[in-house]
């Protein structure tokens, strides 16, 4: 082709190849020019027909005349070659830039901005992209972009099919290049405005973190990720501000609704975030509450694996666990690591699986693993880093201390991974990392079981976790650690409805106070002070005080981000509440109880069918776990799946021994649909059971409310305030209790909350 004249253009160079043809540079021998030739795939346009309607809206489409679109000067054939001509424009693709390395976030916005103006002009032109990518978006020697391929693959698939890329030529159904395709796009449905914006997004996304947000290497899956997963919060990935993480993730939102309603909103909220930025303030965030660090300069993303018992014992297992998890939770606390939580690496704890496929599953750059061996007094931890795409070792290297030096000898091992990722630490990291104090070796076996108990979150396994976490602070009753662990336990007690608010609240109140007293600065005990306040006090600002602070002094701790999320939630922020919820399953991505508060937000938010995907995933690898099988059943009530959510309340109710939640939502969904005698007995019986324990008020009302007992719900309802139930903090977004609003002794409930 080079050096042929098609026309009166003479080719020159070949300059990109993409799905839609090579693109040569070529001069336009009239008037003296030079021009960019794109030469179709042969066969793509089959009959002089499908030539004519072709030539005619490429031409409608050149009269695009917006500066950030490369225009269209002319379309021809020449000897059966079709090709399109285009304005030659010097810089660079976007993705050879990328391939040097992401960008700043100031530039990042300024090109976004860029491509949101032109998709702005196009979109009020009917013209929809489609295939928006890096390799599409070309910068200039001064930072102007110019969107190239405008509409033309929405054209191509009218004539002849869909166009296939390299990632997706098994399937003709696909138009575009697949990591940038929507989930609507690969489902097969229509595309509109939002589409291109969710391509946008991708694009943001691999501009500030060098990474796409799925890389699966096989398009089936590439395809299940995008249709299906989270992403990675760019946040663990790179120092991104708040506001473009959450613009970001609204992007990236697998449902068009969810995305900006257009291009033009999207390109004012980059205008926003970038002018906060430069003004060096995060005035356009929404409240996500965490101190953002620059990135770090080496490894930014690692998993601890569980460390190997060696001391033959079983009876021992727990201590190898525990330092794991004191590893963990120290290395969260640094802000420029992303650190897989404990949770979910203990799922490998017996896996013999190769490092670089467990780093890929887990998305990290690293991975640490070694061995415990306690002998005595005495304990040696060995431990090495792993560069996981390469299985390369970088470093190991052993310590050893007495017992009562354990958590001197954690500091050691911690301080010394950080400096071999080169993670940057703030002064009050590494404050927070030189050697604390010693601690009593019964204080801290009793601790580390109370731990080990804890992380089952069985209602029998919390219990022994509170023997456990008294023990360790009877050994020593300074050890703010186990007054933690302790108020968690209560926490959670009464979150179950094991324990009344009136029991669960103050205990946990205490012991909360106590940790902080020994050490103000614990993040675990600032989580456990904001879900509190936040249930059991409805101190609404000063449950976000708290849960801010945790999130600043450890942005890894996936429980604080957990619980921030359904605090946000329960005030009806929703897009915030589902980036923390996101945050919290990136950084513990097989927890269960993670993926559950992604499906619960989503419920709250009424995005009902993204709830149940989300709950029916868990529900399908784990059927046992009841929080996912209860919230299942709800989400599917709503949506009028009346059979699917009484089997699910029934399933729940059986496995976790007559649950009186699951009860509630079985009454509730028999009321739904219409089995009015059904749901009323489950009521009594549910009353009935209050009598030997605690029976939420709101379980009661939302069954009165189904059945159109409005003066019983509210009478209900009023009860709990005086018993602050900890169930009513939801009642500001509650679905169930839609037939409510409006009544004023309802309004009044809301007040006395401080909700209204």
């Amino acid at each position: 082709m080079i050096g042929t004249t098609l026309s009166h253009y003479h080719v020159l160079e070949r300059i990109g190849v993409g799905g839609m043809g090579v693109v040569y540079r070529a001069r336009d021998e009239r008037l003296e020019r030079d021009v960019a030739i794109k030469v179709l795939p042969h066969g793509t346009l089959a009959s002089d027909a499908a030539r004519r309607r072709f030539r005619r809206e490429a031409l409608a489409i050149s009269r695009l005349t917006h500066p950030g679109i490369a225009t269209i000067h002319d379309f021809d054939t020449e000897a059966g070659t079709d090709f399109l001509v285009l304005e030659y424009l010097p810089g660079e693709p976007l993705d050879a830039r990328l391939a040097r390395g992401p960008l700043g976030e100031p530039e990042a916005i300024d090109l976004a901005t860029q491509v949101a103006d032109a998709l702005e002009a196009s979109h009020e032109m009917g013209v929809i992209h489609l295939d928006l990518k890096p390799g599409n978006i070309h910068v200039s020697p001064r930072g102007r972009v110019k969107v190239l391929d405008f509409g033309l693959a929405r054209i191509l698939q009218r004539e002849g099919g869909w166009v296939t890329t390299s990632m997706a030529s098994d399937s003709a159904a696909l138009a575009g290049t697949l990591p940038y395709m929507s989930p609507e796009q690969i489902a097969g449905g229509d595309p509109d405005p939002r589409t291109d914006l969710y391509a946008l997004g991708v694009v943001l996304y691999e501009m500030v973190t060098g990474r796409r947000p799925f890389e699966q290497p096989q398009p089936a899956a590439l395809m299940y990720a995008i249709v299906n997963t989270p992403p990675p919060s760019p946040r663990s990935l790179a120092g991104v501000s708040p506001a473009l993480e959450a613009l970001i993730v609204r992007a990236l939102d697998k449902s068009p609704d969810g995305r900006f309603g257009s291009a033009r909103e999207m390109c004012e909220a980059l205008r926003t975030a970038g002018g906060a930025y430069a003004a060096g303030t995060n005035a356009a965030a929404v409240p996500v509450g965490v101190a953002v660090a620059p990135p770090a300069s080496g490894i930014r993303s690692l998993a601890v694996l569980p460390l190997r018992d060696l001391s033959g014992d079983p009876a021992q297992e727990y201590f190898a666990d525990g330092i794991t998890e004191a590893l963990i939770t120290a290395l969260a606390r640094l802000s420029s690591l992303r650190v897989i939580s404990s949770t979910t690496v203990m799922q490998y704890k017996h896996a013999r699986k190769p490092l670089p496929e467990i780093a890929r599953t887990l998305g990290v750059e690293a991975v640490v693993e070694g061995s415990v061996l306690r002998s005595g007094d005495r304990v040696r931890i060995t431990a090495q880093l792993i560069d996981a795409a390469n299985d390369r070792h970088l470093w190991a290297q052993s310590y050893e201390r007495d017992v009562v030096d354990v958590l001197a000898l954690q500091s050691e091992v911690v301080q010394a991974i950080a400096g071999e990722v080169r993670a940057q630490l703030t002064p009050q990291e590494r404050e927070r990392l030189v050697a604390g104090r010693s601690v009593d070796p019964k204080a801290f076996e009793a601790y580390l079981r109370g731990r080990y108990f804890w992380n089952q979150r069985g209602t029998a396994d919390v219990r022994k976790a509170v023997e456990h976490f008294n023990a360790a602070i009877a050994a020593d009753p300074t050890f703010a650690l186990a007054y933690s662990g302790l108020a968690d336990c209560y926490n959670i007690l009464g979150d179950q409805h094991v324990l009344s608010p009136a029991e669960a609240g103050p205990l946990a109140r205490a012991a909360t106070r106590r940790a902080l007293e020994f050490e103000p600065e614990l993040a675990e005990a600032h989580t456990s002070l904001g879900f509190n306040r936040m249930f059991y006090e409805w101190d609404w600002a000063g449950a976000e005080q708290a849960y801010r602070h945790a999130l600043r002094l450890n942005p890894g701790y996936a429980t604080a981000h957990q619980w921030y999320a359904e605090y946000l939630a329960q005030l009806g922020h929703f897009d915030a509440a589902i980036v923390e919820a996101r945050e919290a399953q990136a950084l513990d991505p097989l927890a269960f109880v993670m993926g559950t508060t992604v499906g619960d937000v989503l419920y709250f938010s009424r995005r009902y069918d993204e709830a149940i995907a989300a709950l029916r995933a868990i529900v399908d690898t784990e059927p046992a776990f009841l929080h996912a099988l209860n919230d299942l059943g709800r989400a599917y009530a709503e949506v009028g799946r009346f059979e699917d959510a009484c089997a699910c309340f029934d399933d729940a109710g059986r496995r976790g021994g007559g649950d009186p939640r699951s009860s509630a939502g079985m009454g509730r969904a028999l009321a739904q649909a219409g089995r009015t005698d059904e749901a009323r007995a489950v009521l009594a019986a549910l009353r009935e059971r209050g009598r030997e324990r605690y029976v939420s008020s709101l379980s009661v009302a939302t069954i009165h409310a189904a059945l159109g007992d409005v003066d019983e719900a509210l009478g209900w309802i009023e009860r709990g305030v005086e018993q602050r139930d900890s169930s009513l903090v939801w009642i500001k977004v509650h679905p169930r209790v839609d037939p409510l609003r409006g009544d004023p002794r309802f309004t009044a409930a809301l007040e006395r909350m401080g909700l209204g």
